[in-house]
């Protein structure tokens, strides 16, 4: 499924704390790109997250593609590297990130990255960057499917059955 209508976009870094190291976009952290869509309300619906080796125009402009369907409109700040979104068949309005002359701006987005950080420390204690995307894949499965409570059970059944085993080799690889 493609995120779609109004879709906050944003990088943030994972990484245990470090001294005397750069802040930022130039830390040595993990880059991590995360897009919300919203409803009309504002409140968020569905929730992806991708780990990126760099935060260049190319990099943002194809998580853009695999990740948000044609024509939505992206909230984004003005990073540099995310002008290259309006090329990308998406509508791009980026805002100045000041949270105290608008802190409706990136709102949801900035609380559900704090919520992966906060899930990440409290659950697992930090963990190994090689397995960074599956932790923010569960994550995600778990977000965007927070209104299924009836349903959650036969979901989770119905994609166990439909997924390729994985070897613990290949899990701890």
């Amino acid at each position: 499924y493609f995120l779609s209508g109004i879709v906050e976009l944003d990088d943030s870094m994972f990484g245990a704390p470090t001294e005397g190291g750069k802040r930022g976009r130039g830390t040595d952290k993990t880059k991590v790109v995360v897009g919300l869509s919203l409803n009309k309300n504002g409140h968020p619906l569905y929730v992806k997250m991708e780990v990126v080796d760099d935060l260049k125009s190319q990099t943002l402009a194809d998580v853009a593609n695999r990740i948000i369907e044609d024509g939505s409109t992206i909230n984004t700040d003005l990073f540099k590297s995310y002008n290259a979104l309006k090329g990308a068949g998406f509508q791009h309005e980026p805002k100045e990130f000041n949270p105290k002359d608008n802190p409706d701006h990136l709102h949801w987005l900035h609380t559900i990255v704090s919520n992966v950080k906060a899930f990440i420390a409290g659950t697992y204690h930090g963990l190994d960057v090689k397995h960074l995307q599956a932790y923010l894949n569960e994550y995600a499965y778990r977000f965007n499917r927070r209104k299924f409570k009836g349903e959650l059970f036969n979901r989770l059944l119905h994609c166990c059955a439909n997924t390729p085993t994985i070897t613990y080799s290949e899990l701890t690889a």
